[in-house]
């Protein structure tokens, strides 16, 4: 259970995230702005969102989704803190440091994960999500940012 003082931080938080993610992904432009904190607030309750920052400005978002079955990447509520597969949800930055920043948080907080999937939206073939081994997501990441986010975890 979050706290007072939690909630406080993420609300501070939200009301930077909202507006940068509108900002930055065509995806979010047109959502409405509680919506967007109702998403975020979901990922924030169950440690699912990392964020990176320099000073209070947001230069990365990222949610991610954990759960044991791979239909379940099709639900918007799906978590099981031990499933073998992770949903790269949302990652919006304006520099692979802050995807760095980003990975380098979430990882700190759940490991290396068996199944990675991102759906990319638009870059996505046919509507489904990219599927990587923990290995081959490393990779992907390591290329993304440039070399910051090591190879050999």
């Amino acid at each position: 259970m979050k706290t007072t003082l939690e909630f406080v931080g993420f609300v501070w938080l939200a009301d930077r995230m909202v507006p940068f993610i509108k900002e930055n992904h065509k995806k979010w432009q047109d959502t409405p702005d509680q919506k967007l904190y109702e998403y975020l607030a979901w990922f924030w309750g169950k440690d699912l969102l990392a964020v990176s920052l320099c000073g209070e400005e947001i230069h990365g978002v990222c949610t991610i989704k954990l759960f044991d079955q791979l239909e379940d990447f099709l639900s918007p509520k799906a978590f099981n803190p031990t499933g073998k597969f992770c949903l790269v949800d949302l990652l919006v930055a304006t520099s692979p440091v802050a995807i760095a920043n980003c990975f380098e948080t979430l990882f700190a907080r759940w490991g290396p994960q068996e199944i990675m999937l991102w759906d990319r939206d638009e870059r996505t073939e046919s509507g489904a999500p990219r599927m990587f081994t923990w290995e081959g997501y490393l990779k992907l990441t390591h290329r993304l940012t440039y070399g910051l986010v090591e190879r050999t975890r």
